[in-house]
């Protein structure tokens, strides 16, 4: 089995960020907030969320690595 590495969980995470952010770009009437607006921005803020966590287990399993 494949194992998790902070490389492949940013990959997704940025993946899914930029999906969401290209589904909120493509709503129509971004002008009055709709239920649809707050999904797609709480998935992209969870997909960001996701990213910065990722992006500081790899730093931290980096310089664990680079002390060694």
């Amino acid at each position: 089995m494949r194992q998790r590495t902070p490389q492949r969980i940013m990959g997704l995470s940025i993946f899914f960020v930029a999906l969401s952010f290209w589904n909120f770009s493509r709503v129509q009437g971004s002008d009055c907030v709709r239920a649809i607006h707050i999904v797609t921005l709480l998935a992209a803020g969870i997909g960001i969320g996701v990213f910065i966590t990722a992006l500081k287990a790899w730093y931290l399993e980096r310089q664990k690595n680079k002390n060694l």
